[in-house]
């Protein structure tokens, strides 16, 4: 197969959808495809491994539409867009290009489109993005009829995306974990030293720290401590240290227990993950399959405590993957850490039910399967 990949972010560009462009052209590659990359940078291609990364000329405008014509019928296969709204230029109201990609499929191309994000969402606090946001849903209505075959990085967006168009195949790729699962011993080991040693129990964290995640951890963690006070707390990612700062004057005690390690290597990140008995990820609208801050945990095979909330689709009860409780509920949430502290068989058991759902449904492997196996979209 040939795959033509589109995406506004690609290595050495940092993001989310960049990193799992990468992982996913890497994964094409493996099982036998040839990739090409269509991104904003790098200038110039570069090829190696089965994958082709070429620079277009401009952000996704008339210079970009026009290379990615002529290189689409000069080497047919199928076209797979990388959507979030904000990364095809045009600051983020690139109506034009979904126009074109609409154009290039009633031509005969294969196109599909994996939806990371629908759209902004109408709102009185920023009433200036409503007009973007009506912009907005006339790109996805667009891309919908561009497209036979749909990819959403979570079934939620259903919920948005039917509106506009009920007739097209619509399969959910779950968004799977860049960092590594396979760390050495002594690097385990290591860190599990400098965050507590063995007498005490260590409760980790992963994630970004952003506002949302972060008012929840404000909350949540003050209530764990209130219940465990010998537990440890290991706070892993970018910005975890600046949350840090901002929790010690919130809860000195609890900032007291707290060891946070900044940004570190994907391996590091592993082998953090690992020296944690187990992970608290609350998120306030719910976890979902979009959250590769808990699919991070999941492969590594660490137990954890979540969240579940509007957002939060059925997998996660289906399948035990995770311990849940109602977001926003601090209480609740302490209370499931301290059973599972209390218990390690029940533990062990948890994170053995993550590691299989991960591998079954979210996993990259899987993903690759749905991309080969989908039919040829029809024109």
């Amino acid at each position: 197969m040939n795959w033509h990949l589109v995406t506004g972010e690609f290595p050495p560009d940092c993001g989310g959808v960049g990193d799992y462009s990468a992982d996913l052209a890497q994964a094409l590659a493996a099982a036998g495809d040839t990739v090409h990359v269509w991104t904003v940078r790098p200038a110039s291609a570069r090829q190696g491994d089965g994958i082709v990364v070429h620079g277009l000329p401009d952000r996704f405008g008339r210079r970009s539409r026009s290379t990615l014509e002529a290189a689409w019928q000069a080497t047919p296969g199928i076209v797979l867009l990388q959507y979030v709204p904000n990364a095809l230029g045009a600051r983020g109201a690139n109506l034009p290009f979904c126009l074109w990609l609409h154009g290039v499929h009633r031509a005969g191309a294969d196109v599909r489109v994996m939806f990371h994000e629908p759209y902004f969402y109408f709102t009185l606090v920023r009433p200036w993005r409503n007009a973007l946001a009506l912009v907005q849903r006339a790109m996805a209505a667009t891309l919908l009829r561009a497209a036979d075959t749909i990819y959403m990085s979570t079934e939620t967006w259903m919920r948005y995306l039917r509106q506009s168009d009920g007739h097209r195949r619509f399969q959910t790729l779950p968004i799977p974990s860049s960092i590594p699962s396979s760390p050495s011993r002594a690097l385990v080991d290591s860190y599990r030293a400098q965050i507590a040693g063995y007498e005490s129990v260590v409760i980790g964290h992963f994630g970004t720290y952003g506002d949302h995640v972060g008012a929840e951890l404000l909350a949540v963690l003050p209530a764990i401590h209130a219940l465990l006070p010998a537990a440890r707390f290991a706070l892993v990612g970018a910005g975890s240290r600046e949350f840090l700062d901002r929790l010690h004057p919130r809860a000195p005690d609890v900032a007291s227990r707290a060891w946070a390690s900044g940004r570190v290597s994907g391996n590091d990140v592993s082998a953090l993950l690992r020296a944690c008995d187990l992970l608290v990820q609350p998120y306030p609208d719910g976890i979902t399959t979009r959250r590769t801050s808990a699919m991070a945990g999941l492969k590594n095979g660490v137990a954890i405590v979540t969240t579940s909330g509007e957002l939060t689709e059925r997998v996660w009860t289906e399948s035990g993957a995770v311990a849940l409780v109602p977001a926003g509920d601090s209480n609740a949430f302490a209370q499931a850490v301290a059973r599972l502290t209390d218990d390690a068989g029940a533990r062990s058991a948890l994170a053995a039910a993550g590691a299989r759902a991960y591998e079954r449904h979210f996993s990259m492997p899987h993903t690759i399967a749905m991309l080969r196996e989908a039919p040829a979209g029809l024109s």
